[in-house]
């Protein structure tokens, strides 16, 4: 299951909407959350179309060796071939205004590997190229970089799951080009959406120890499951 952080903020987002619509980016009270703003980001849509990093908390600069602020996704991570998929699907996700939810395992450096969850979920503000950002949050991971070592571009990560949140718009894959399907075939992952009422519930009841897995559904099966719940 997910961890504690992912819970916090996914239940947060979801009581500002109900899955029912995109919330206002004026509703998010980063007092709520102060618990994992050091965990947190926001991405945008530069003129350019490239995606950048508004905002990144200081737990993600200091495993980075980097300020984040105005640097692009791509100078990060899709040097690599999972990279580039995630910078598509994050891309798309703001366009279709739907959240994204990625699981994996990441390497900063040889000798260390790291569970990854990583959860955007996207919030309306009109100022914003096409109006609307993605704020994110990425599950905590103990780095060592005490001398604020530049690891820009270092990053290797292994995509184990890829599931849609939606708002309740979703990224379908007929959003997705040919060459991010045929990459997601490779790596055997399969796009489906998140239960979010389901986790929710867990999260609630603190039932993670149940669940070894994220409950999803098939993307075919998300608007009659969102209108029961």
């Amino acid at each position: 299951m997910l961890c504690p952080e992912i819970c916090l903020f996914l239940g947060y987002w979801y009581s500002l909407c109900k899955g029912n619509s995109v919330p206002q980016r004026g509703q998010l009270d980063l007092r709520e959350l102060t618990s994992i703003l050091p965990w947190m980001f926001i991405l945008e849509m530069a003129p350019d179309g490239a995606l950048r990093y508004r905002l990144a908390g200081s737990a993600l600069e200091s495993a980075m060796g980097r300020g984040m602020a105005g640097r692009t996704y791509s100078s990060v991570f899709s040097e690599t071939e999972q990279g580039s998929v995630m910078e598509e699907m994050y891309a798309t996700a703001l366009v279709q205004g739907c959240g994204i939810l990625r699981t994996g395992t990441f390497q900063i450096e040889a000798d260390s590997n790291f569970d990854l969850e990583v959860l955007s979920l996207p919030f309306i503000e009109e100022r914003a190229m096409g109006g609307v950002i993605m704020v994110g949050v990425v599950r905590p991971f103990e780095v060592n970089n005490q001398g604020f070592i530049d690891k820009w571009g270092g990053f290797e990560q292994s995509l184990q799951q890829l599931l849609v949140v939606p708002s309740p718009r979703a990224l379908m894959e007929e959003h997705l080009s040919k060459r991010v399907k045929d990459l997601l075939d490779n790596l055997k992952v399969t796009l489906r959406a998140i239960d979010l009422p389901k986790v929710i519930e867990i999260d609630r009841k603190g039932q993670h120890q149940l669940y070894t897995a994220i409950p999803s559904l098939s993307l075919a099966n998300i608007d009659t499951s969102f209108q029961h719940h």
